[in-house]
């Protein structure tokens, strides 16, 4: 259950670390160029593969859907970290904001954004199973299920909202993961 504490954690910090600005110009630069914007997307991968490895302890099918999920969104999360990070990097060092256009000729490409929408799919996916978990399970259970399942079929939408509705859904997700991982390690360990 370590790895659905360690996903909360990664998701609930993620957002935060992002920060936000106008992302054009040298603000989009400067956000990008900042090693936050490269730890925060790594925690962001993390988050990932630390949940789907985690709900394959809570459900084989949901921990399936969030695997086939985190491998579809991982090459585009190592875009935005290390490929963005280093145009806003060279951007801020030859005092030109120009490169940052690249930017969304990478993110706006027809097949990473495909497979990045898809893979949100599959992790939607996974959270819908985790909702259809719910009955005859005992009450902290459904708490960490549904808390969790929901912040997975958030995580595609919460995209479009301003950067305080990515933390909340950051934090909502990482308070989820980890109620499942404590009542999950609950459930195994009568006793405790």
């Amino acid at each position: 259950m370590l790895a659905l504490i360690a996903a909360g954690i990664a998701f609930a910090v993620y957002p935060i670390l992002r920060g936000s600005a106008v992302e054009t110009g040298f603000s989009a630069a400067e956000l990008y160029a900042r090693p936050a914007w490269l730890l925060a997307h790594s925690l962001g991968m993390i988050g990932f593969i630390a949940s789907a490895w985690g709900l394959l302890a809570v459900d084989r099918w949901a921990g399936r859907l969030a695997f086939g999920g985190t491998l579809l969104v991982l090459p585009y999360y190592g875009a935005e970290a290390f490929g963005l990070n280093a145009i806003g990097r060279l951007a801020v060092q030859l005092h030109d904001p120009s490169g940052v256009a690249a930017a969304d000729m990478f993110r706006y490409q027809p097949v990473a954004m495909t497979a990045f929408a898809a893979g949100l799919l599959l992790v939607a996916a996974a959270g819908v199973r985790l909702l259809l978990l719910l009955r005859h399970r005992p009450m902290f259970l459904r708490v960490g299920l549904t808390i969790t399942g929901l912040g997975l079929l958030t995580y595609l939408p919460q995209f479009f909202v301003p950067i305080e509705g990515r933390i909340a859904d950051g934090i909502v997700l990482g308070i989820g993961l980890v109620l499942l991982a404590m009542a999950t390690a609950n459930r195994q360990n009568p006793g405790r």
